[in-house]
């Protein structure tokens, strides 16, 4: 996602290989979708996310066949988390549109904090060599997917949610 900063000169989307699927883009997903969900109080049902995630893992696979520009997959994954929430879980647009963005803007944060370390450990400067082997690529996903693991779990064991805080905040006002 935020690989972007480190392409040099690319412009469309790599060609994700089956291994990154499998073992870099569903655990992703799963981990947006249960933060997203999570943040916004919706209940986790993990028999609902498991499916919507792979859904939304095949649909970011088969999207970066296209020939479309870089960043464009982002936008197409946000409508497919969006739809994907609002099927699986029920939810008003609002609230699985809220959920779909919160949960891509954790992980590009997240990218965006730990990329910078991990190309500096490496030596490595550009994206290009670490997308052209499948097996570093899904080495090197491991630090982002544990931290987005324990973000997320800390959420739901402390039942952290935005809406909460905000209701929160809105009684909070009305008493001062």
């Amino acid at each position: 996602m935020i690989a972007h900063l480190y392409l040099s000169g690319e412009t469309t989307m790599d060609k994700m290989p089956l291994i990154a699927l499998i073992f870099q883009s569903i655990p992703e997903s799963i981990l947006i979708l249960a933060l997203g969900l999570t943040l916004m109080g919706v209940e986790l049902k993990w028999k609902r996310i498991f499916p919507a995630a792979l859904i939304s893992s095949l649909a970011s696979y088969f999207v970066r066949e296209l020939p479309i520009p870089y960043g464009i997959h982002t936008l197409i994954g946000i409508c497919v988390l969006t739809l994907l929430v609002i099927i699986f879980f029920r939810t008003s647009f609002s609230v699985a549109i809220s959920a779909a963005m919160i949960g891509i803007a954790i992980l590009a944060s997240v990218e965006m904090l730990i990329l910078p370390v991990i190309f500096s450990l490496i030596g490595e400067r550009t994206i290009n060599k670490i997308w052209s082997s499948p097996a570093l690529r899904v080495l090197l996903a491991i630090p982002e997917l544990v931290v987005l693991g324990v973000l997320t779990f800390w959420c739901i064991k402390k039942k952290i949610n935005l809406r909460s805080l905000s209701n929160n905040h809105a009684k909070k006002s009305e008493r001062d």
